[in-house]
């Protein structure tokens, strides 16, 4: 092959992979869109010991210039700003971008801004933000390392990635479970990513990995958690089906359990895990 055809080809290859980012792209817009006002007000999100827990991960000093990838409802976003300089929210959905907006507003919040952007290619130059975080939105990309290396490129040298999201079981064929009914309940659910490998991740980012901490107590009721996302009546039915396997036979690691009326729950394990640029 010529040099012009590999060119070619190599060039194809990109075009493929943008056009299958660009049409995932969408299918988290209208995920996002869909259950944009029961995903801000689910307890999941809105809990403010968790909040304030990443909060003090990130061991700010209050001069701090600091980016929040895929904001959502902005409660994060707030909540940096009581204690940084500045922060800025992006995502990639306007009727989420709405909600923050109009949250930060009644609340009289002036140092916070929110702006459409893809983590994939952050609008933003290189080196401008002491801190960039990011809670529960790893698992709905197809290529978090690129996330990553973007979130590294924008921060300063001696600036801290701080990451919040589910994780899966190291056993391929566990974390595969799990990932199937996530799926089924949302379209934009790509892949939980297991402990080892969010370190590895860390490490080829270009971050030097300061501290990992675990978390389970987050327990989803299993009808709300379907409601949020309206996943069609045959898409719950399966999830349902396999969640009640799971439940009897320990598929995933998530470890389901009926409540004392009942309703069927499971443990959405979180990890919190902050890194250094140093470089």
């Amino acid at each position: 092959m010529g040099i012009q055809a590999g060119i070619l080809v190599f060039t194809e290859h990109l075009t493929v992979i943008e056009r299958f980012v660009a049409q995932h792209n969408d299918v988290i817009r209208e995920s996002f869109t869909t259950q944009a006002k029961m995903f801000a007000a689910n307890p999941w999100v809105t809990d403010e010991q968790r909040i304030q827990r990443l909060v003090a991960a990130a061991r700010l000093k209050g001069n701090e210039r600091v980016l929040d990838i895929a904001t959502g409802p902005g409660y994060i976003a707030e909540a940096f700003a009581q204690a940084a300089r500045e922060v800025i929210g992006v995502d990639l959905t306007e009727a989420m971008l709405s909600i923050a907006r109009e949250r930060t507003q009644q609340s009289g919040v002036s140092n916070v801004s929110f702006r459409i952007g893809d983590a994939q290619n952050l609008p933003f130059e290189s080196e401008e933000f002491e801190l960039v975080v990011s809670r529960l939105a790893l698992h709905h990309v197809q290529n978090p390392l690129q996330v990553l290396r973007e979130m590294t490129r924008v921060v300063s040298r001696g600036g801290t990635v701080l990451i919040e999201d589910i994780f899966a079981s190291e056993h391929r064929e566990r974390a595969a479970y799990q990932d199937r009914w996530e799926t089924l309940r949302d379209p934009s659910h790509v892949r939980a990513i297991p402990l080892s490998e969010f370190l590895q991740l860390f490490r080829d980012a270009g971050l030097e990995a300061d501290s990992v901490s675990t978390h389970d107590e987050l327990t989803p009721e299993v009808e709300r958690w379907l409601a949020t996302t309206q996943t069609p009546p045959n898409r719950a039915s399966e999830v349902r089906r396999l969640l009640e396997e799971d439940r009897l036979h320990d598929l995933s690691g998530t470890r389901p359990f009926q409540d004392a009326t009942g309703r069927l729950h499971y443990h959405s394990r979180t990890v919190t895990l902050a890194g250094r640029k140093f470089r």
